[in-house]
C-alpha cells in the first residue's frame, strides 16, 4: 500500500507540545499524499485550528469525550469508524485511547498509541491495557519513555518506537532576525534577553523560573525575561511574577505565533520542567535557531542535549541551578555560541520534520504488516 488512510485521536483540550504534534503531523501525512481524518472534542484548541483548515483529503470530526466510559462518544466513535474505515487508528491521549481502541478492536482495524509525556503509567489491569493490549505500536517521544513503557506488564521492547518530535527548519530558520522582537519589549542591543516559551502548567516549572530570576539579576542586572505561551497557570503566574516585584524585568506575552521570531531574540532559552518531558518541541526549535538552551534534566531532555554538549544541563525543582545555568550562558558568550553550534548541526542532521515523518510512516507499515500475520 502507497499511502494510507490515518485516524487521529486526540481527546485533550489545551494547546501544547502534543496537540500541536498531532496537527503537524497529520498536516505532513497530507502532503506526502495520505488521507487523514482527526477526531478532538468540540471546543478545544485542536477543533479550532481544524475549523481553519482545508485539505481535499482531510476529514475532522468533533466529537465530545467526557471520559473512557462515555457510551455516547464511544457509539458516535464506532459508527464514524466503520463508516470511513481507516487503515489505523492512531490514538494519544487516554480517554480517545480508550474510546478509539474498543472501537478499533471491535472493527478489526489496527491501532498505534503515542506516549508523549513521561509521567510514570500505573502498572496494573486494567490502567496498563491501552498500552499492553490494544496498541500494535507504541510510538514515544524520546528514549526515556520508552524505557519506561517496557517496563509495563506486556509490553515488549519490539513493540516500543521512539520518535522524537522534529523542527521544520525552513520555518525555524536561524537566518531570521530577532530585531523586531527586541524592539517590542524594549530591550537595547546587547542587553541580555532570556526566555521560556511553552505552555503554562504546573509541571513546566515556571515558579522555578521566576525564583532564579532574582539570582541572575544579582549579577547580570541588566538582564529581561521573557514568558511565552498560554494556559491554565498563565493568570497564576502573572500574579506571582508581580509579587516579587518583577513586573518591569518579565514580559508575559501569551500565546504567541512569532515563535522563530521570538529565540532569533533571545540571548538564552530555558526549560525549567520538573516532570513530563518526553522531546519537548522547544529543544529542537531552539537547536534549529542556533539559540542557546539550558534545560533540566527530566524524560529525554539529557540525551537531547547530549548530556551537556549541546545545552547546559539542570537540576529540576531548583532555582539556584537554574540560574548558574543561565548564567554560565550568558559570562561567556563563546560557550554558548559552541554549545548552540554543535546542537544546530545535530538538529539538521536528526531532528528534521522528514526524519520524523519516515520515521513514523515506517511505524505504520509496521503495524499493517502485523495485522496481516
Amino acid at each position: 500500500m502507497d499511502h494510507f488512510h490515518i485516524l487521529h485521536s486526540e481527546a485533550a483540550t489545551g494547546w501544547g507540545g502534543q496537540e500541536i504534534r498531532v496537527f503537524q503531523e497529520s498536516r505532513l501525512l497530507l502532503d506526502r499524499g495520505h488521507r487523514v481524518s482527526l477526531v478532538c472534542r468540540p471546543k478545544s484548541s485542536l477543533a479550532d485550528r481544524c475549523r481553519n483548515f482545508s485539505h481535499p483529503k482531510f476529514g475532522f470530526y468533533p466529537v465530545e469525550m467526557t471520559g473512557p466510559l462515555d457510551l455516547s462518544a464511544f457509539w458516535t466513535l464506532y459508527k464514524l469508524i466503520r463508516e470511513i474505515r481507516p487503515d489505523i487508528l492512531h490514538t494519544h491521549s487516554s480517554v480517545d485511547s480508550w474510546l478509539v481502541s474498543f472501537c478499533g478492536r471491535l472493527l478489526g482495524i489496527p491501532i498505534a498509541r503515542s506516549r508523549h509525556v513521561s509521567i510514570p503509567v500505573k502498572n496494573y489491569f486494567p490502567k496498563n491495557w491501552i498500552y499492553s493490549s490494544f496498541p500494535a505500536r507504541i510510538v514515544t517521544s524520546g528514549e526515556a519513555i520508552s524505557s519506561q513503557m517496557t517496563r509495563l506488564n506486556g509490553v515488549t521492547p519490539d513493540k516500543v518506537v521512539s520518535v522524537s518530535a522534529g523542527v521544520d527548519m525552513s520555518r525555524f530558520d536561524c537566518n531570521l532576525p530577532g530585531d523586531e522582537v527586541r524592539r517590542e519589549l524594549n530591550v537595547a542591543v546587547g542587553q541580555p534577553l532570556v526566555g521560556k516559551v511553552g505552555v503554562i502548567r504546573g509541571w513546566k516549572g515556571h515558579d522555578y523560573f521566576l525564583d532564579a530570576i532574582p539570582l541572575v539579576l544579582r549579577a547580570v542586572p541588566n538582564a529581561r525575561f521573557v514568558i511565552v505561551g498560554d494556559g491554565p497557570g498563565f493568570d497564576e503566574v502573572r500574579r506571582k511574577a508581580r509579587d516579587k516585584g518583577l513586573d518591569r524585568t518579565v514580559d508575559m506575552l501569551g500565546h504567541r505565533e512569532d515563535v522563530p521570531e521570538i529565540m532569533a531574540a533571545l540571548d538564552v532559552l530555558v526549560l525549567a520542567s520538573t516532570a513530563g518531558e518526553g522531546t519537548p518541541q522547544v529543544i529542537p526549535q531552539a537547536f534549529a535557531m542556533k539559540t542557546p538552551a539550558v534545560a533540566t534534566r527530566v524524560g529525554s531532555v539529557p540525551a537531547l542535549l547530549d548530556d551537556g554538549r549541546r545545552g547546559v544541563l539542570v537540576e529540576p525543582k531548583d532555582a539556584r541551578s537554574l540560574a548558574d545555568g543561565i548564567l554560565e550562558l550568558l559570562q561567556d558568550p563563546e560557550k554558548a555560541e559552541t554549545l548552540a553550534g554543535r546542537a544546530y548541526d545535530y538538529c539538521r542532521k536528526e531532528l528534521t520534520i522528514d526524519k520524523m515523518m519516515d520515521r513514523t510512516i515506517a511505524v505504520y507499515q509496521d503495524v499493517l504488516n502485523a495485522a496481516a500475520k
